[in-house]
């Protein structure tokens, strides 16, 4: 998704344009947090999940990764795979 400023000097943004929605997203959200390597490096990750998910270790959890050990992976998003496991 990207966005323009609107008329009012970028006080908001409208839409520029936009991918179609593969599934209903509602009830979902994705929030950021970092883990901390040995080293001290805060590392930064995303998680996907129910906006009322418990935060008590309970819920099944896929993890996915991508670079280190001098292997990278550019990031893709597999909606058949994603859709199905956040539902």
């Amino acid at each position: 998704l990207e966005y323009a400023c609107a008329a009012d000097g970028c006080a908001s943004t409208e839409p520029l344009k936009a991918m179609p929605a593969h599934f209903d997203a509602a009830g979902l959200e994705c929030t950021q947090h970092f883990a901390t390597s040995k080293d001290g490096t805060k590392v930064p990750y995303f998680q996907i999940g129910a906006a009322e998910l418990p935060m008590d270790g309970s819920s099944p959890t896929l993890l996915d990764g991508y670079g280190g050990f001098e292997i990278s992976m550019t990031p893709a998003y597999s909606g058949s795979v994603g859709a199905a496991w956040l539902s």
